[in-house]
């Protein structure tokens, strides 16, 4: 979540807000616990912020000031999922996408060599082509299998949905979603985005989003169904930017392919870069923890999703 800053010590948490895409969530009651999030920092720049300290941080969970106990720079291992466009409309880009995604992979690696990174297409299905690896030649190898498919539309809701349940079964609580896609194109994801933003606040995962935009559709659609594919764009769009603000991450468009290593790159730092902060939460559970900070001209990304 992209944090309002604080300009002073007082407690004002900037407010998240869950738009049309509400949860209800049922009360729980229980014992006093400490609870941890992951918070990724970073400058006006875009690069990693790595000497905050915990008195520089405020949180709030359903609008309750919470204590802050400590932090500390994360050391569970990142868990992600990086989601390639391989439907009609990314066929030119097919080069620009894997050389990409490749330097992500590289770039996570450098930093944190046992974040197990999975890769999936979403042509026409969402299609894991890498279940999670360490291994930068099997994932590379595989990248360099993606094509894109003739015809084929896109289905990046139901590939979000697949690798956030997938990442909820992971052991690890720190995890995050990176996705790649060409805009405009026909997306064709028959599910319900309610349903991917409860997967999301099961798996606590962080969503990023880079969406290279096209100067024009493809003269080889339709008026009809290039006027229904904006349509069509334009619901993915909202759904997306909720999607990362949400749970914390980004979401960017991009006119041309020449931004998309560098904005990858933002992104697999500020994933590698994360502090672990921890509060106490005085009894049962919440829907909603806010962050904030006291520091300026600094962006805050966390999780809106309270840890249950």
């Amino acid at each position: 979540m992209a944090s309002r800053l604080l300009r002073r010590a007082a407690p004002l948490i900037v407010i998240l807000s869950f738009g049309a895409l509400p949860l209800h969530i049922a009360a729980r009651t229980g014992a006093p616990s400490d609870k941890s999030i992951f918070v990724s920092v970073l400058d006006e720049s875009g690069a990693p912020v790595k000497d905050m300290s915990a008195e520089e941080f405020r949180l709030r969970e359903d609008g309750t000031d919470r204590e802050i106990v400590s932090l500390k720079p994360a050391s569970a291992p990142l868990q992600a999922v990086l989601l390639v466009d391989t439907s009609d409309g990314a066929g030119d880009l097919t080069q620009d996408i894997r050389s990409s995604v490749a330097a992500f992979i590289r770039e996570i690696h450098s930093v944190r060599a046992d974040a197990p990174i999975s890769l999936m297409e979403f042509g026409q299905a969402a299609v894991t082509a890498v279940p999670f690896s360490t291994d930068n030649d099997v994932l590379e190898k595989a990248l360099a299998r993606l094509v894109a498919k003739p015809g084929a539309p896109s289905v990046l809701l139901e590939a979000v949905h697949q690798a956030s349940d997938e990442l909820a079964k992971r052991p690890s609580p720190r995890r995050g979603i990176v996705a790649l896609n060409v805009e405009p194109s026909d997306e064709q994801s028959r599910e319900d985005p309610k349903r991917v933003v409860e997967s999301l606040r099961k798996s606590l995962a962080q969503f990023w989003s880079v969406s290279v935009q096209r100067s024009a559709i493809s003269t080889k659609m339709s008026n009809t169904s290039a006027q229904s594919g904006m349509m069509i764009n334009a619901k993915r769009d909202v759904v997306l930017q909720a999607f990362a603000k949400n749970t914390g991450g980004n979401r960017q468009m991009i006119v041309g392919q020449s931004a998309i290593a560098g904005l990858l790159k933002t992104y697999a730092d500020a994933l590698s870069y994360q502090y672990e902060l921890t509060y106490k939460r005085p009894s049962g559970s919440a829907q909603v923890v806010q962050v904030g900070t006291t520091r300026s001209g600094v962006k805050l990304h966390a999780s809106g999703f309270a840890p249950q």
